[in-house]
């Protein structure tokens, strides 16, 4: 090739010389400035949106991210509210909120604390059934680990790709009975991170130190194993030693990560594990069962509260128990410890409390129940209709965990509200369509005369000019108190007894207003609040029954468990200043600065 055939090279040189101009390298005049990522800056743990003044916009290099103006935390609660409230059903209303708690923190938190009664049938009770049920659909960034069956010997690796490292509380399920949905496979993690979103919100753990956990065996739901968009792992579930040996490695693998003082909360798995599980590791471990012990102290409150309307004692009444899993199980234990340290003994107290499954009342010839269940089995005839039972037994207290709607029919609460004054109905079953009757239904079939409360919310009811506040025996007004308690006190583990403090606790939160309303239980906006007061009570617990790591004690238990929580406030982003003296370079009259060559 010769240098002749290039002559054409000048003129597309001449054509790029613009292009050269553009790209050539001017002198900086801010290249000496220090600027953080501004993506870390936009990440939703410190984001402030409008918030972030005009002074940390331009010194932390965001300057021109957001428009010019500002506005407060309460300014902002307020668009966030209009934006809720402007979406028409509860599934937008969770996309929008969920999409905020990922992109704007502390706000996220501070609106669920703020507006609870608002927001918590979005994220929780009844909308979180829902939710689950489509979560496929839904998912979008990962919330939590999902530790897959397949991942045995291995599952101290996966702990340590959470992007924590001190990680306080974990909040576990399996997906094997969800609500009252039955075996929802890894869509359970929907659950697990609804409920860690309110150990922040309502009783103030920092959210770092909060991991929601999936343990995913697979599923024996034919539905989800066929749909397209489902998540896990499509393998009918795992049971027996291998599925009890995946368990125990979690465990261990979460104490040896995190520390021997974890919080492990167990969640919505199958009755039999749950109970297995929590005798197994409950004096081991630092464990809590939401279903049982959670479940149980709310429980037991109400009852407490149904004592101080009637003014009768527990141990003056009959307690009827529609279903026998892990709900009402954990509520007839915790009534049973209740009636025992009132001076009944255990054949006593378990005389006043009858269970009634899908086979009807259990006796001693009943077959297939659980060993938890068998204390309560009485020696009688065998009754298969509820009403029967309701009719027989005469109970003061009617509690339903059954998950199928419309158990308590018409001809069940006439039949309570004929044999007692003031019959309590329990109707705890979620979500709304599975629960056993509605406050209309109760409050119109036993004349207004009973003392209502719901696992899902209902409005407010009108029976003969009087209105009725149905309470909701919701398990946040306890467990993220418990949580609270627990991780402040570094608690080595939780006995039984510290439910029944949580229990007394809550009872007594339940305003007299509120009583003679019908209310068993505090509004659910007090739940903030109350969580604090649970939190304090376990913690007290633990220090005074040397069950704590904290040493030494602190004297003020309440002040040392507020330090803790997360503040809902907006602080300064920068870092602070502050002034130094301005310092020779040397002191003394002879002393100057020589030349060093």
């Amino acid at each position: 090739m010769t240098f002749s055939k290039l002559r054409p090279l000048p003129r597309l040189v001449s054509h790029l010389r613009p292009l050269g101009r553009m790209l050539q390298v001017h002198n900086d005049a801010s290249s000496h400035v220090v600027r953080p990522d501004w993506h870390t800056i936009t990440d939703g743990r410190w984001n402030k949106g409008l918030s972030f003044t005009i002074e940390e916009r331009q010194r932390l290099g965001v300057h021109g991210l957001w428009p010019c103006s500002t506005r407060n935390m309460e300014e902002q609660l307020y668009a966030v509210g209009i934006n809720f409230q402007a979406r028409k059903d509860n599934i937008s209303k969770f996309t929008y909120i969920n999409s905020l708690s990922q992109r704007h923190q502390r706000l996220f938190y501070r609106f669920l604390r703020d507006y609870t009664e608002a927001v918590l049938p979005v994220i929780y009770t009844p909308t979180v059934g829902e939710i689950i049920t489509s979560f496929g659909l839904h998912f979008k960034y990962p919330d939590g680990l999902y530790i897959t069956i397949f991942d045995r010997g291995h599952i101290r690796d996966v702990l340590t790709n959470w992007k924590a490292k001190h990680v306080r509380a974990m909040c576990v399920t399996d997906g094997g009975r969800v609500l009252g949905l039955g075996d929802m496979g890894a869509n359970g993690m929907g659950i697990s991170i609804g409920k860690i979103a309110l150990y922040t919100a309502l009783a103030g753990v920092p959210p770092d130190q909060l991991l929601p956990v999936c343990l995913d065996v697979g599923t024996d739901n034919e539905e989800l194993l066929g749909d397209p968009l489902y998540v896990g792992a499509r393998i009918k579930r795992v049971r027996g030693a291998e599925y009890e040996d995946f368990v125990n490695e979690f465990m261990e693998a979460a104490v040896d990560t995190f520390g021997t003082d974890t919080f492990i909360h167990h969640e919505d798995f199958a009755t039999p594990d749950a109970i297995k599980f929590l005798k197994k590791y409950q004096y081991s471990y630092c464990c809590f069962n939401d279903d049982v012990q959670g479940t149980g102290a709310t429980g037991l409150a109400g009852m407490l509260n149904v004592e101080r309307v009637t003014k009768r004692k527990l141990q003056d009444m009959v307690f009827l128990f529609a279903g026998a899993g892990s709900a009402a199980l954990g509520i007839a234990n915790m009534l049973l410890t209740a009636l025992k340290s009132r001076g009944l003994t255990s054949e006593e107290a378990a005389s006043k409390i009858y269970l009634f499954d899908q086979n009807g009342l259990v006796t001693c010839a009943s077959e297939k129940i659980e060993a938890q269940a068998r204390k309560f089995a009485k020696p009688m005839d065998p009754i298969k209709d509820l009403a029967a039972a309701v009719d027989h037994l005469k109970p003061s207290i009617l509690l339903g965990a059954t998950g199928v709607g419309a158990l308590f029919s018409e001809q069940v609460l006439r039949s309570l509200a004929k044999h007692q004054e003031r019959p309590a109905v329990f109707a705890l079953s979620n979500p709304t369509n599975r629960t056993e009757c509605t406050a209309e239904q109760a409050y119109n079939f036993t004349e207004g005369r009973v003392l209502f409360c719901s696992g899902s919310p209902f409005p407010p009811v009108v029976f003969n000019g009087k209105r009725f506040t149905p309470a909701q025996a919701n398990n946040c007004l306890v467990f993220p108190g418990i949580a609270l308690g627990a991780i402040c006190a570094r608690a080595r583990f939780l006995p039984d007894d510290v439910y029944s403090e949580v229990a007394v606790t809550l009872a007594k939160s339940t305003s007299e207003e509120r009583l003679a309303a019908g209310s068993l239980y505090p509004a659910i906006k007090e739940a903030h609040s109350l969580a604090l007061d649970v939190g304090v009570t376990v913690c007290q617990y633990l220090f005074e029954n040397g069950l704590s790591n904290i040493y030494p004690v602190p004297k003020d238990v309440c002040e040392f468990v507020q330090k803790t929580q997360y503040r809902l406030v907006y602080e300064s982003a920068l870092p602070p200043t502050w002034p130094y003296p301005d310092f020779p370079a040397c002191q003394g009259k002879d002393c100057k600065a020589k030349p060093l060559l």
